[in-house]
């Protein structure tokens, strides 16, 4: 149950965030002319989708016994973070400018992108071991 609770508590914790700054996340990818700039648009905007839905998912097929649900973590983890450095990358590259300052500005982006990713792939690493004691309290489902 702690597992889903976890899982339910990160998902919401992007979901709010997206709530209180929607201009960052609620936009159309398809919106900009540069083709190029729309594609990594919309990984950015897979990526916090997957970041917001994935923590609760995974947990909760983890709790329920599926331990090999544990696999996708680190994926879904990754996902958002490395989608902005390429955003970062393509940004630099068309106008020779690093838009990192956001992290400054609103530190709660300091949350999303960097230490929530960092946690998630944290808790896969101590998990993924089969001999992990947690494994005991699980359902045998796989």
């Amino acid at each position: 149950m702690v597992m889903v609770t976890f899982g339910i508590f990160i998902s919401a914790f992007v979901w709010l965030v997206v709530a209180t700054y929607p201009g960052f996340f609620l936009f159309n990818p398809f919106a900009v002319e540069n083709s190029a700039r729309a594609a990594v648009l919309t990984l950015t905007t897979v990526g916090w989708i997957v970041l917001a839905l994935a923590p609760v998912t995974i947990f909760s097929f983890y709790a329920a016994g599926y331990r090999n649900s544990l696999r996708a973590l680190p994926i879904a983890a990754l996902i958002w973070p490395v989608s902005l450095v390429v955003n970062h990358i393509s940004l630099f590259i068309q106008d020779g400018k690093i838009y990192t300052g956001y992290l400054l500005d609103y530190p709660i982006f300091i949350a999303t992108d960097i230490l929530l990713p960092v946690l998630l792939v944290t808790i896969w690493f101590e998990l993924r071991h089969p001999a992990h004691p947690v494994h005991k309290h699980l359902a045998p489902k796989s």
